[in-house]
């Protein structure tokens, strides 16, 4: 019988005058503009799917909701 993975929550939130990229393993990079943040975590993201691992990419919005970034 085959388990199910838990999916690698990887989130690009805002941080001081820019961007962070945190996973549940912690922060993964500091970045100054949004656009390299959201290219880091799809790296990483193409990394654990690389490795078998379920991902998902999340995307502060300006509420501070975290949604699906479709990336």
């Amino acid at each position: 019988m085959a388990t199910q993975q838990m999916p690698i929550s990887i989130a690009i939130v805002r941080h001081q005058a820019g961007w962070r990229v945190i996973s549940d393993a912690g922060s993964m990079g500091s970045y100054a503009y949004q656009v390299d943040a959201e290219e880091a975590a799809l790296r990483f993201a193409r990394a654990a799917k690389g490795a078998g691992r379920p991902v998902e990419v999340l995307l502060q919005q300006a509420d501070g909701e975290l949604r699906p970034f479709p990336g």
